[in-house]
């Protein structure tokens, strides 16, 4: 009966999935800028003004990453609340209507 199923939702996928954004996110937050650390290494001139310009794109590029990151992870918690409580919610039916 299992098989006949139009629909197959691995959930421990989502949930392995999840974690692993919430991971990524963690590792992005905590890179934070190394620009004044290594700055005096870049030398002077045009490039260290190239430097400059990289590490303040790179900061613009991972907040928009840090916010996709942050929207896929609520959407797919979203995914896994909906799936569970549906399963749930079907599972209470099915052991009410074998009651009766």
């Amino acid at each position: 009966m299992a098989d006949d199923t139009d629909l197959k939702v691995n959930v421990d996928l989502l949930v392995n999935s999840e974690s692993r954004l919430k991971g990524l996110n963690k590792e992005f937050k905590n890179l934070g800028t190394r620009k004044d650390d290594m700055h005096p290494h870049w030398g002077s001139g045009e490039v260290a003004d190239a430097m400059d310009e990289f590490v303040d794109n790179w900061d613009d590029y991972r907040a928009k990453m840090l916010d996709n990151i942050d929207t896929v992870g609520k959407l797919i918690k979203s995914t896994i609340d909906g799936f569970t409580g549906l399963d749930r919610d079907l599972a209470d039916g099915l052991r009410k209507g074998r009651k009766k």
